[in-house]
């Protein structure tokens, strides 16, 4: 069977670009989080002593639209079952990245195992490097249980699969 290679390049690039949504939202899971009126009224408010014009104020439309981009990433986010990226590090070195979604099935004596969509179940290790999310707050191994939905990004040396990041999801709210 011949596949045309239109297809192939236009699967593969769906392929890239949901990589790097799954990997973008676990990233931007990572970053700390402040009060939205906290960082209104920082920005503001000019300081003691300065002359320089004051800055504008974020406008709350423009935070509600990053919000609403959020939620979309999520929502594609969510669709990711598992990822395999090669890249280069630091150093120029190639490494193998994966990012799973799925259940958590199991936890605890240094491993973790996800149940995916489709049946699939994948198994990482865990150490104390391994740092933990819970939505944009910090977390730890002993928050991550049977049953929760996570992301776990996970690099894979010599055959081993080791999770850096885990990234545990709220459950959604029931209507």
């Amino acid at each position: 069977m011949c596949i045309r290679t239109w297809r192939l390049v236009l699967t593969g690039g769906a392929i890239v670009i949901l990589g790097a949504a799954g990997i973008g939202l676990v990233a931007a899971a990572g970053t700390p989080t402040s009060s939205t009126a906290n960082l209104v009224s920082t920005l503001a408010t000019p300081g003691p002593n300065t002359t320089a014009a004051p800055t504008r104020p974020l406008d709350r439309q423009r935070l509600g639209n990053r919000a609403a981009r959020a939620a979309r990433l999520l929502r594609l986010g969510r669709r990711i079952v598992h990822v395999e990226a090669t890249v280069t590090d630091r150093d120029g070195n190639l490494i193998t990245i994966w990012l799973d979604h799925g259940t958590v099935q199991s936890v605890g004596g240094g491993s973790l195992t996800i149940a995916e969509t489709g049946g699939n179940t994948t198994t990482v290790k865990t150490d104390a490097d391994t740092i933990v999310r819970i939505a944009r707050q910090d977390g730890s191994l002993d928050d991550v249980k049977a049953g929760v939905e996570v992301f776990v990004q996970s690099r894979v040396t010599n055959g081993v699969t080791l999770a850096k990041r885990i990234l545990i999801i709220p459950s959604r709210p029931t209507t």
